[in-house]
């Protein structure tokens, strides 16, 4: 019977060391997000591999955050990305046993600028007042960019509005 006891309590024990690495490894206890310049993201592990990355929060070095991924299909998408500005969404995690760092991106999306839309609305209501020019760059435009042909769109809307 001693045996019996013996081989419960390991058993007992075994689950309970279980349950504490998994609370451990995929607790959050803070979530949030941040945004900045994609600088780093690279593949790195041998048996866990994992993406691990920086982002440039500011300028300087006391301004980046480096950041773990834990799924592969999110970090083979951000790989594609270095170098712009994104937000990335994330969890921290209590410890970081198998990844570099406790915070674990789990979704992001890519930042637009409302500066750089503002500064092209200034260049359509400059442009606006020679037809000819007009005539002349909308081709082209329609030939190589309609995405810029719809943001040059949505700035006319706003200028007549404002008028």
């Amino acid at each position: 019977m001693t045996k019996k006891k013996v081989f419960s309590f390991f058993v007992f024990l075994l689950i309970l060391v279980v349950a504490a690495a998994y609370l451990v490894l995929n607790f959050g206890y803070s979530k949030g997000s941040r945004t900045g310049r994609l600088v780093k993201i690279s593949q790195k592990g041998f048996a866990i591999r994992t993406y691990e990355g920086t982002m440039d929060l500011g300028s300087g070095d006391k301004l980046t955050w480096d950041f773990s991924i834990h799924k592969n299909a999110l970090g083979d998408e951000l790989v594609n990305h270095t170098g712009e500005i994104v937000e990335l969404h994330y969890k921290e995690h209590l410890y970081k046993l198998f990844y570099e760092t406790k915070y674990n991106v789990y979704g992001w999306n890519k930042v637009h600028k409302e500066e750089s839309h503002e500064l092209l609305c200034r260049l359509v209501r400059i442009l606006k007042t020679d037809a000819a020019l007009v005539e002349k760059i909308r081709p082209m435009i329609l030939e190589q960019d309609n995405e810029l042909l719809l943001s040059i769109r949505k700035c006319q809307k706003m200028i007549n509005q404002g008028n």
